[in-house]
Order: C-alpha cells, then structure tokens, then sequence
C-alpha cells in the first residue's frame, strides 16, 4: 500500500501540468548596496526561486529576447547590460557597457532596444538586438531617466524622477518638450493605456496618476501605495505593481481595484521589487491594457 501510494505521488508530479505563466521580479535591494537578485515566481506568486544572482549590481529592468534564448538586465551600478540564458539565467556575456547607469530598456515600433540612463548626459540610447549599438536617439538628455512609452503616433515619453516631469520626442527623437511638469513627485514607470490617456507611477507620492492625450492631470489610478515601481499587464487588463514599502508585489483589476498581494512581503527575501514581467503563453499576458473603460479608474489600497 505504502509503495502503491509513493508510485500514484511520483505519476502525479510527472503529469502536473506546469506554470500558464511565470513572473519575474528585479529586486534592488538596499539599491546601491547588495543584496540584488532577479526572482521567479510560479502563476500563483509563490516558490521563489533566485533566477539570476550573478553579476548584477544595482538591477533595473528586465527584457527578454526569446528569439535569442536569452534575457537582458540593466545595471545602473556598473554601467552594464548583461546578457543571460533565458531558460536558466546562466551569465553568457555583456549586451552593452559604458552605459551612463542604464535603467528602463524596451523595444521600440522600430524593433531596436531603447535604454535610458540614469546619468550621464541622460540621452536615450538605441541597441539593434543583437548588442550593436545605434547611437543617441535623443539629442536632449532627461535627467536620472526611469519611465518609457510611446504613444499611438509613434512619440517617445521620457519621466524624470528627480525633475519630476515627463518629456517628449517625436519619432525621430526631436524634443518636443516637457508633456507633464507638474501634479508629480518622483515618476518612475509610465505607460499609455487604450483610450490614450498616460499613467504615471510616482515613486515618492504613492500613487498611479494619470493624464490625458495633452498632458493635464486627471486623477489618480490607484492610491495607497507606498514606493510603487515596476508594472506589468495580463491580457484581461489586471496588472501588477511592485510596492517597495512593503517588499510585495500587488495585483489590481482593469478598473484599479486592489485585488490581493500577488506576491506576498518579503516572499524570497524580496526588499524592492523595480522591475516586473510575466512571461509565458501568448495568450496570457501581453504589454498593455488591451480593453476595459478606464474613465473612472480610481482605487485605493487597503
């Protein structure tokens, strides 16, 4: 009965299906000082597990080319962006170096690599996907840069966390000036939701705020938050929000509603998640908001 029962368990966990989806969590930190890791977690939010340990020094952002089989860190700390398996996080080699502290990387409507620095002269810089590098997008830098999009017409939005401001360029790089410089204390991440309208995380206010097509402020997504940075979406419109007050990563609905801690406080030694994705079936997740009236987002976290 007792090797009957040990076989039945084996045949289980041979046959369990695997993960929809797996989650992936830069953790800064004590920011400039370690500890540093980049955690995975199951669909569920739960059996932590160090996917990358080594080397990271101050991690930003996290960006997978599956093309390649591998995964992109920025690491504001050394000026790197270092190339990893995708599979195991094995370190293979550097993506890029001499960066001026490289913090957001997305690909972009041309198909390159996008990244920002966090000093330096503050340009954003252009990578082919292969590591070649393609030169300074911008010609205007934004200070200690942290937050990008664009828009339905192709212009690039920059935020700022110290001028507490979001910039814009058109496709072509040109400045276009600054589209949000007031109503902000600290952005990090932004993005452009379906009906058009920016939302911003501000960091040090502990909201998501948002404005319209022309930058004037409308209110606040969600509320409640304490060091909120890092975001990504479900398919549905649910996304996540890494909350670095408390060291969780929170889910809300389409409509900002605080749904549960996804991934709980300090689950795998987490100290501030900067940085999320979800990776998995196509069907899943995908980069953005894709439906759902957001006219009357407004939450507040319990």
């Amino acid at each position: 009965m007792k090797a009957t029962l040990v076989s039945l368990l084996a045949l289980f966990a041979a046959v369990a299906p695997a993960p929809a989806f797996e989650v992936y969590v830069s953790d800064a930190g004590n920011f400039d000082n370690p500890p540093w890791q980049i955690l995975r977690f199951d669909d569920q939010g739960e059996n932590p597990t160090v996917f990358i340990g080594d080397p990271l020094d101050w991690p930003q952002d996290i960006l997978f080319l599956d093309a390649f089989g591998t995964v992109l860190i920025s690491n504001l700390g050394s000026g790197r962006i270092t190339r990893h398996d995708a599979a195991t996080g094995a370190f293979l080699s550097d993506f890029a170096t001499g960066v001026g502290g490289p913090t957001r990387m997305k690909i972009g409507p041309d198909g390159a690599i996008y990244v920002l620095q966090w000093s330096g002269n503050g340009r954003v810089l252009r990578y082919d996907v292969d590591g070649t590098f393609l030169g300074e997008f911008t010609t205007v830098g934004v200070p200690q840069s942290i937050g990008i999009d664009w828009d339905g017409a192709g212009n690039l939005y920059v935020s700022s966390y110290t001028a507490d401001s979001v910039r814009r360029f058109d496709p072509s790089g040109v400045d276009l000036g600054l589209f949000v410089d007031s109503d902000l204390v600290g952005p990090t991440n932004i993005w452009f939701d379906e009906a058009g309208d920016l939302l911003v995380s501000d960091y040090d206010g502990g909201a998501v705020r948002r404005f319209d097509a022309a930058g004037n402020y409308l209110g606040d997504f969600i509320t409640g938050l304490g060091s909120p940075e890092g975001v990504a979406f479900f398919l549905g419109g649910d996304l996540l929000v890494g909350n670095g007050s408390d060291s969780s990563v929170k889910r809300f609905d389409a409509d900002g509603n605080y749904l549960e801690d996804f991934v709980q406080s300090g689950a795998g030694n987490l100290l501030n998640p900067n940085a999320i994705v979800i990776r998995g079936e196509a069907d899943v997740f995908a980069d953005g908001f894709e439906s759902g009236d957001t006219s009357a987002w407004s939450a507040t976290v319990p």
